[in-house]
């Protein structure tokens, strides 16, 4: 089996710490970088730019994602399966699909506009670290994914984040951690910050009357197009939320049934 590099965070995770003033969204909103930037920009009171967010997203303080624009052959960095596991579509990203970005390629479109890749993250807490790794890639023989701004997106939590950069007392610049950060301790997202924009897109789009319903459509859509995989091994029978490395189960998801209803309803 290939052996797994880690990358530590040279800076931390952005956090939401004032009020949202800077229009009518929510955490889960998917927005264009313009989108965020205008509403960013009208929060924090002081022009916020694409390229803020841009470069938040090379430094690791967001996540960047984008539309990839043609369907690709992948595979897990073993040489393993990816995604779509046993299904027709079994380790092929979908033309239209909105993937995370590496960091790699959030760096390039911060520094000259434009990214190739072809290479996807994963995400694993080490010695209480959030850290990156390669977690699959695209076959040999694959032109690369193409990616400029316009193709790029954020959830509103992220757009909230980045703002309060800008209003917050306590907002600062960025600064990188010490190394080694074996013992800094990094405050992962949750699966709620991660994937309710997403399943609430699934929510508008289709009809579920019961959280179960709902549970067995994202088990059915799990891939590189969603912030899950299928369970395997001790998380079988469990969506796995790959960019925090844990399941999500149906009890968590019906718990959270309400809110998720309500969000949909906007």
């Amino acid at each position: 089996m290939t052996a797994v590099s880690y990358y530590p965070p040279m800076f931390s995770r952005l956090e939401p710490r004032t009020p949202w003033a800077g229009g009518r969204m929510v955490d889960t909103d998917v927005l264009t970088l313009a989108d965020a930037a205008s509403m960013a920009t009208k929060h924090a009171g002081e022009p916020v730019t694409i390229g803020d967010f841009l470069r938040a997203a090379a430094r690791g303080e967001i996540t960047l994602r984008a539309i990839v624009h043609r369907t690709a052959k992948v595979q897990k960095h073993d040489g393993g399966i990816y995604c779509n596991g046993g299904q027709e579509n079994e380790n092929k990203v979908p033309a239209g699909a909105i993937a995370t970005l590496p960091l790699t390629a959030c760096q390039h479109l911060a520094a000259a506009g434009r990214a190739s890749w072809r290479t996807f993250d994963g995400f694993e807490m080490v010695d209480g670290v959030l850290q990156r790794y390669t977690k699959g890639h695209v076959v040999a023989g694959e032109p690369d994914f193409e990616t400029v701004p316009d193709d790029c997106r954020v959830v509103g939590y992220d757009v909230h984040a980045l703002a309060d950069e800008y209003t917050a007392p306590e907002a600062k610049q960025a600064e990188p951690q010490a190394a080694p950060v074996v013992n800094t301790k990094a405050k992962p997202r949750t699966w709620w910050e991660i994937s309710s924009a997403y399943i609430v897109e699934v929510m508008q789009a289709g009809q579920y009357a019961t959280a179960k319903e709902l549970y067995r459509a994202l088990e059915a859509k799990a891939g590189p197009n969603a912030p899950f995989d299928k369970g395997t091994g001790a998380s079988r029978g469990s969506l796995f939320v790959r960019e925090i490395a844990q399941p999500l189960s149906l009890k968590t998801v019906q718990n959270n049934w309400p809110a998720l209803r309500e969000l949909a309803k906007k």
